[in-house]
This record gives structure tokens, sequence and C-alpha cells, in this order.
């Protein structure tokens, strides 16, 4: 899982592998291991929200917002707080990248989604 965070919003982009453990059930969790460590995680629940657990970053994700994920016409699902101050939170599908990252950078090689239709057009307009 790949994360990404604003000082109002996080964004989730999952593999293949990590889609199907969320639909069997499974929580899926990415770890940033310096000092006291920066976790994440996916749980199932009934219910969608964004949440701090015992130090972790959950986003509670329903069996309705699963199933939307799953579905191969979503790039994603995407969600906002009723909150004081808004927070914005994500999960999409890792596609792969429109532009090739920098080698320097050494990302290893993951398991991505083929893009939908129309995924790459819609990248280069960006």
């Amino acid at each position: 899982m790949k994360v990404r965070w604003t000082k109002n919003s996080v964004r989730l982009r999952i593999t293949p592998q990590e889609l199907e453990a969320l639909q069997r059930g499974e929580t899926i969790r990415e770890s940033f291991p310096l000092g006291d460590a920066w976790h994440v995680a996916v749980v199932p629940s009934d219910k969608t929200a964004l949440q701090f657990v015992e130090g972790v970053l959950q986003i509670a994700l329903s069996e309705n917002d699963r199933a939307a994920l799953a579905n191969p016409e979503n790039e994603g699902v995407y969600f906002q707080t009723d909150t004081e101050i808004p927070l914005r939170y994500f999960i999409e599908k890792d596609f792969p990248c429109a532009n090739p990252r920098a080698a320097e950078a050494m990302e290893p090689v993951t398991e991505t989604f083929a893009p939908p239709s129309g995924f790459e057009a819609r990248k280069k307009r960006c």
C-alpha cells in the first residue's frame, strides 16, 4: 500500500492482492519504521469512517464501499469527514505510473491494476 498525506487528506493506493484481502474481510496495513513508527490500516467494518485507534490511523471500510472499490469501473472510493475541519480520505487502486519514476527513487516494482479505458488520456491532461 502506498500512502500520501497532507494537512487535511490521506490517500492510500492499494494493489490487487490487498483488494482481494479486503474482500475476504482481512485488514491491510502499512508502517514506516522510524522512531515510534507511523501506522495506517484499512479495516473491514459495518460503517466507513476515519479514526485513530491505539496509534494507528484507520480507515474503516463498509461492505458497500469495499464492493464499490472492487468494481472494475471505479478507480477508488472517496470520503470526507463531517468535522469542524473536514478531512478527505480515499483509497485508490494502484495503476501503472503515467510518468516513469527516477531510478534514484529506487521504488520497488509492485503489482498494479490494469488501467480502465481512458485512464492514460485523463492522466496526460493533468
